[in-house]
């Protein structure tokens, strides 16, 4: 009996490797291949990466040179995390089409995922100055540079994008937080009120303008923002910056803010009630716990320096 029902798992065992065998494409011409690489991204969009790897191998194995065909397996890699192979097809992409401002995009976003922070602003130089009136490029590169540290950099940047969406808000918040990261506290609370004479209701916009007026020496009582408050999760955070006891355990009440944006305000709360007093540890968890390219990361990773200088 056990011999018998061991025999039928093996069978189904291979009926079901069978079924999920990835299908051997035959192609005849260019046009055949052209098709068959759209419905290799179709997949990819559909989230069959590994079917859309399979067809894709199958359309470069034919031989036709096409830089879309290695951006789009590129892309597939990119979303399994294999960054080695995904680069590889990303430099292949550049190189047959050198000119073409979103494959530097395209290997720039891969270059940052691996926290090649350099490589991927100068593929994004490259793309901006081949298309100069594309938002996304100079706003991942405006992002980037205060990721690495080039504040001033950064704040060109995000003037530029100001010039070019005066209707967003992406410009202006993204220099008041190169200008607070740079330690240029007045001038980025200055940044942050214009934002609210506008928009007094941003709830961001104000927690950025609290902790850049405390870091300045210019307090504020919670007051004088309190009446344009609402349920986000920064209000709560400005109204605790600005009242809470420094005696009072401040984790509970955060219980339900994400868990990196938690770290670094609990590092801003002890910095500006605790006049410093385990900032440091706050600040280390925020670096373990946020995304290595995000601007709560690079926030922590530069207060950690202040500290050890001071």
């Amino acid at each position: 009996m056990v011999l018998r029902h061991g025999g039928a798992a093996v069978v189904f065992a291979v009926l079901l490797a069978a079924c999920t065998t990835q299908p051997v494409y035959k192609i005849s011409d260019v046009t055949e291949a052209r098709a068959l690489s759209d419905r290799a991204f179709d997949m990819f969009a559909k989230g069959d990466n590994e079917g859309a790897i399979t067809a894709l191998n199958a359309v470069i194995a034919y031989g036709t040179i096409d830089d879309a065909d290695y951006a789009r397996r590129a892309a597939v890699y990119g979303t399994l995390k294999n960054y080695d192979k995904a680069l590889i097809d990303a430099d292949r992409s550049v190189a047959l089409a050198p000119r073409a401002w979103r494959r530097y995009l395209e290997r720039a976003i891969l270059l940052q995922r691996v926290g090649r922070y350099s490589d991927a602003i100068t593929d994004l130089d490259q793309a901006v100055g081949l298309r100069p009136t594309e938002i996304e490029p100079l706003r991942r590169r405006a992002y980037l540079k205060v990721v690495a540290a080039r504040f001033d950099d950064a704040i060109k940047d995000y003037d530029d994008l100001s010039a070019m969406l005066p209707n967003s808000d992406t410009g202006a918040l993204g220099r008041g937080a190169a200008l607070y990261l740079a330690g240029r506290w007045r001038e980025a609370a200055v940044q942050f009120s214009a934002m609210l004479q506008t928009k007094p209701n941003d709830g961001l916009a104000t927690l950025w303008l609290v902790k850049a007026r405390a870091r300045a020496g210019q307090f504020m009582g919670w007051d004088e923002v309190e009446h344009h408050a609402g349920p986000e999760p920064e209000w709560l955070m400005t109204r605790m910056l600005l009242t809470a006891d420094p005696a009072i355990d401040t984790a509970a009440p955060l219980a339900n803010v994400d868990s990196c944006e938690r770290a670094v305000f609990l590092g801003v709360w002890r910095m500006i009630r605790h006049g410093g007093s385990g900032a440091a540890k706050a600040f280390g968890a925020a670096e373990t716990t946020c995304p290595p390219d995000s601007i709560e990361a690079s926030e922590a990773r530069i207060e950690i320096a202040r500290l050890k200088q001071n």
